[in-house]
């Protein structure tokens, strides 16, 4: 539904998206990630055909951004991270004016209105200015503005910014109920939500596509991926480590003390295989009882951090 090919944007001298190539297909949620300054809102700009591409093809649902932009614009729904709004406005007053802009008229509207509201769960504040609400729910009327005309493109640009916790269960719910329908991409700073609502996450950086995957694959480029940490009893310390040491799938990264009665082991593999059944049978072996046991899945903010830090450029730069 969505196809970059080759797409670049210049700002003067400045290259903010260097020759990008990617789709979004119907049914995918795409986590768009990147530093500061790495070209996402740019590119989510021109998806949205708000800034026009230097070079390079964007279609969004069949339709030439450049050839055919208001119908480009018709199915987008797009949720900048600053919500543009009137805060005079009530938000029924809101939602009734961007329906009409979106050419939404009577019993449509209405219902098209009472959906989104039920959706987005803004029903008790339906007769409030938007100046009075809180940040959380003034991203609620951001993200209902972007859905009143259940759009097949969804671009969301943090959309669980400033929310409680219930309230980012609430709107992960709604997305993977919308995913079935439409291609979603979801730009946004907090690295646990591309776990939790997205099927597909791209890194980029200086605007350059620098990972492409599924977020569980991703996990698996963590240095934490597969590490396992196991709870035992005091008395057990030197038959453990002694087990450990002797099998040689197995690597002892800690040791740690918990109470006076219990110690931790903090474990990693030697090779990529899991380790979590050798570390079971070598305790069971020994007739230790094991307390706990947990096995890390990878960090994205540390894949995230060594592919885009300046860091990985001074390495990058000195091979």
């Amino acid at each position: 539904m969505i196809i970059l090919e080759n797409v670049t944007r210049k700002f003067g001298s400045f290259t903010a998206v260097d020759h990008l190539s990617m789709s979004v297909p119907k049914g995918q949620v795409l986590g768009f990630l990147g530093p500061n300054g790495a070209g996402k809102t740019t590119t989510m700009r021109m998806i949205s055909g708000f800034l026009t591409p230097s070079s390079g093809k964007i279609t969004v649902c069949g339709y030439n951004v450049e050839e055919n932009p208001v119908e480009v614009k018709r199915h987008i729904g797009y949720m900048p991270e600053v919500a543009s709004s009137y805060n005079d406005m009530t938000v029924l007053s809101f939602l009734n004016f961007i329906a009409e802009a979106r050419g939404l008229f009577a019993s449509v509207k209405e219902k098209a209105i009472e959906k989104v509201v039920s959706e987005i769960s803004l029903s008790n504040v339906l007769y409030q200015p938007i100046e009075t609400l809180s940040k959380g729910y003034k991203r609620r009327v951001g993200l209902a503005q972007a859905l009143v005309h259940d759009p097949a493109v969804l671009i969301l640009d943090e959309p669980t910014e400033g929310l409680d916790p219930n309230q980012k269960h609430e709107i992960r719910t709604l997305i993977r109920h919308l995913q079935k329908d439409k291609a979603i991409i979801i730009s946004t700073h907090v690295l646990e939500e591309v776990e939790a609502m997205c099927s597909r996450a791209v890194i980029i950086d200086k605007g350059k596509i620098v990972l492409d995957d599924t977020p569980r694959a991703l996990l698996n480029l963590s240095g934490r991926h597969q590490i396992v940490s196991v709870l035992i009893s005091a008395n057990h310390k030197d038959t453990a480590e002694t087990a450990f040491s002797e099998d040689p799938k197995i690597n002892i990264a800690d040791v740690k003390q918990e109470t006076e009665q219990t110690v931790l082991f903090t474990l990693y593999p030697t090779g990529k295989e899991s380790i979590a059944a050798t570390i079971v049978d070598a305790l069971h072996q020994k007739d230790i009882e094991i307390l706990d046991l947990f096995i890390e899945k990878g960090r994205l903010e540390e894949v995230f951090y060594a592919y885009t830090s300046a860091d990985k450029e001074m390495k990058d730069h000195k091979e």
